[in-house]
């Protein structure tokens, strides 16, 4: 495979570092929550930078690369979304004030670009030298897509079974309350560490464990260390804006999760016939948007009864 040139890289780390900040320090100011029409403005902004991001890598590196870009990007972004609203169940969770919520998500998202580029350069390592761990990535993508379909996002997130949050609470002691996005605060002589440390720690292990979905997915379309990083880079890019728009729309995507599952479940799939079945990049790319938009469609047109609009 060609050699990616370093202006590349530069590229995209120069283009990723200025969508990352734009969004959390631009698209809403910390401390302060976004209203459902700004973040559907932002992140359709952030979107439409993910695609265009396609053009460089066309021009520059050709349309074989070009057209793996694209394809992975949407699938990363759509896998995004379940990565959203396992969120906004662990805000819920926590009871964590809106005003601290785009500091945690600001260092959630942080963390998981530098975790997701760590594992990506070690997981391409591994499938160079050992091929068969496609075959293993897409036995695992088929199960969580059917543990996917099976799951309920209505379900409250169970914080007291929680094993990080358990080994949080014995190691930290902690505050009984929120002092506004501040991870630790005095108490008389004790520093003591709030509530936000477990938050953090919680979206941590959850942002490794989408990792392991999400990662394994993209190479089912390609192994190129450049496309696999953009792609995944650009899909958090624009994440703080994408939870805000989400989180109005929880009670509205009742058919998104069905989707995402099966999207799973394709893509597992995919890697398990790796050997046997070729699909081109536009097959990839059109059943990333006909399922995924299929859902999302659905969700709209046959909205949850009972269900009260949640938009501002």
């Amino acid at each position: 495979m060609e050699t990616v040139p370093l202006l590349a890289w530069i590229m995209l780390a120069g283009f990723g570092a200025v969508m990352v900040a734009l969004d959390l320090f631009v698209a809403g100011s910390p401390g302060r929550q976004m209203t459902f029409r700004n973040s559907l403005a932002w992140s359709a902004v952030w979107f439409a930078a993910g695609l265009a991001f396609t053009i460089p890598v066309w021009l520059w590196l050709g349309s074989d690369r070009g057209g793996e870009y694209l394809a992975g990007y949407l699938i990363e972004r759509s896998l995004s979304l379940d990565n959203v609203f396992v969120f906004a169940l662990v805000f819920a969770g926590f009871g964590v004030p809106v005003a601290a919520r785009q500091a945690a998500l600001m260092w959630g998202i942080l963390g998981a670009i530098v975790l997701r580029v760590a594992m990506i350069l070690l997981g391409i390592e591994l499938l160079e030298a050992a091929h068969w761990l496609l075959y293993l990535f897409g036995a695992f993508l088929v199960v969580t897509g059917v543990r996917m379909a099976t799951a309920d996002h209505d379900d409250e997130v169970d914080l007291e079974k929680n094993r990080t949050l358990r080994l949080v609470r014995r190691v930290v002691p902690l505050t009984d309350g929120y002092h506004g996005s501040r991870l630790t605060v005095r108490e008389g002589a004790r520093r003591l560490a709030t509530p936000m440390v477990a938050v953090l720690a919680v979206i941590a292990t959850t942002d490794l464990v989408f990792a392991l979905d999400s990662i394994p997915a993209i190479f089912a379309v390609t192994l190129d260390p450049f496309v696999v990083v953009s792609a995944n880079v650009l899909a958090l890019a624009g994440m703080r804006s994408l939870y805000f728009l989400l989180e109005g729309m929880l009670g509205e995507s009742r058919f998104l999760q069905p989707a995402l599952a099966l999207l799973l479940v394709i893509i597992g799939a995919k890697l398990v016939l790796v050997d046997v079945v070729h699909l081109p990049n536009w097959v990839s790319l059109a059943l990333v948007v006909g399922i995924v938009g299929g859902g999302i469609a659905a969700s709209l047109l046959v909205p949850e009864r009972g269900a009260p609009p949640a938009h501002d």
